[in-house]
């Protein structure tokens, strides 16, 4: 396959677009743990996940004591790190909700994710948080005869299962649709937003505390146990204990197999011009996402800049979390190549900022909510790179659980629905290395000969 030169070296400040553009008063931060405490439920990490649970609790039990704990900042891991897309689609998902639960629990679960993005909405009003909101939707584009086929599949399942709200097009109209270069088909929907995911986290933690919820920052936890969460700060001693930790999950004792750590790599442009996105065809905020196996993503920001970021199974062996140089420069000239091949004027365009984030993956590839009022023990995640709106729909369900209220999120197919640990090492880095191979294997050959990759999909799902 010939690859577009990478002429425009990848230099941009190794620093998170999201961050940088908070506001001072976002900023403060919250004191460690300062010794021994009790509670009602103690929560590790103060991401979504473990923000909007204690926000939700706050919600369903009031007088319930909720202290929140994180290793860093609040909303300083994946949940400030991601793409900044807002949507619960979950294309790659839906085929496996189906087998493993049946069309009927695979429909409830999508359509009470796209419903999430109102919640979300009222919340962001209710609460004040200024989250950038802007409800555009997204457009999935195919630019080879195996994707249009992918496309077409995902919306003739959505149309069985009677989800509907995907717009297919394909043909001359389709490259019409938005100045990416090759687009063969497009599949619109308009459950996608695009937000600030910093100002969520910040302006989420200050709603719970105002709601009396206590979060320690700096404050990392080594151990959980029914009852018990220890950290280095102090013990706290709490009828139930929560973790929320998605990628980072590993680092707790006990728990380095739960759940897979991915890095996911992003860039950021310097703005571009308006007459620069009316060429593109992204006049509005709407999001574009490839249907290659290994693809990019893209959306434009309220200061006009290009965000684009990369999905691919890059994990580190024994499940490692730290950022890498070398790694990372390969994938942020890897998404330089993308940018270059997808939108060609764009070759040259200055790079402001690139950062990675971590998110999390378990041995079934779905997401879980898991509560045992037994031992009082609970966690969510896995949301494999959507958990903007999926940790809230997520947290609904573990709230209510932890509240002993039937709600219907209590009723979903991924709560107790719990998964096997990942294999052991080095088997998990041969396995998902072999995955990343077999992926971006099939998206060369398909980009070369037009055709589908031999048993790709069939490799891809007997590895995962």
């Amino acid at each position: 396959m010939t690859r577009p030169p990478l002429t425009a070296p990848v230099t941009g400040t190794e620093g998170v677009l999201w961050l940088d553009g908070l506001p001072a008063d976002q900023l403060a931060a919250r004191p460690p743990l300062d010794g021994d405490t009790t509670a009602d439920v103690a929560i590790v990490g103060a991401g979504y996940t473990g923000l909007w649970t204690a926000y939700y609790l706050s919600t369903l039990r009031p007088e319930l004591s909720v202290v929140v704990v994180d290793a860093g900042r609040a909303g300083f891991g994946a949940s400030g790190r991601n793409g900044g897309w807002c949507t619960a689609e979950m294309p790659a998902l839906l085929m496996s909700l189906v087998r493993r639960h049946g069309p009927m629990a695979a429909m409830r679960l999508y359509r009470a994710g796209q419903r999430t993005l109102d919640e979300l909405h009222r919340v962001f009003t209710a609460e004040g948080i200024d989250a950038h909101w802007r409800h555009d939707g997204s457009l999935y584009v195919a630019r080879s005869a195996p994707q249009v086929d992918r496309l077409r599949g995902w919306h003739d399942v959505r149309a069985r299962l009677g989800i509907g709200g995907l717009t297919l097009t394909v043909g001359p109209q389709a490259a019409e649709r938005v100045g990416l270069a090759g687009v063969r088909a497009t599949a619109y929907t308009p459950h996608c937003v695009t937000v600030q995911p910093a100002r969520i986290a910040r302006g989420l933690l200050a709603a719970v505390e105002r709601r009396g919820v206590r979060v320690a920052e700096h404050t990392r936890a080594t151990r959980i146990a029914p009852g018990l969460l220890v950290t280095d700060s102090g013990t706290i001693r709490a009828r139930s204990v929560l973790c929320a930790t998605e990628g980072y999950t590993a680092r707790l004792a006990g728990h380095a197999r739960r759940v897979l750590p991915l890095h996911s790599y992003v860039l950021a442009t310097e703005p571009l011009d308006a007459g620069t996105w009316r060429r593109i065809g992204l006049d509005d905020h709407m999001t574009v996402a490839e249907s290659r196996y290994q693809f990019g993503y893209l959306q434009r920001t309220l200061d006009d800049r290009l965000v684009l970021g990369g999905r691919g199974a890059y994990y580190r062996f024994g499940s490692a979390t730290d950022r890498r140089e070398a790694a990372g420069q390969r994938a942020y000239d890897r998404l330089r190549r993308t940018l270059a091949e997808l939108l060609p004027d764009l070759t040259d365009v200055p790079v402001s900022h690139r950062w990675s984030g971590v998110y999390g993956l378990h041995r079934h590839t779905e997401p879980e909510v898991v509560y045992d009022r037994e031992t009082g023990l609970g966690h969510a995640g896995g949301y494999g790179g959507e958990g903007i709106a999926l940790s809230n729909l997520a947290a609904r369900s573990l709230a209510a659980l932890v509240a002993g209220v039937s709600r219907p999120e209590t009723r979903l197919c991924w709560v107790d629905n719990a998964s096997r640990r990942w294999e052991p090492e080095p088997l998990r880095f041969i396995g998902v290395r072999g995955v990343s191979a077999v992926a971006t294997g099939a998206d060369r050959y398909e980009h070369r000969t037009d055709r589908a990759a031999p048993l790709a999909r069939l490799a891809l799902r007997a590895i995962v």
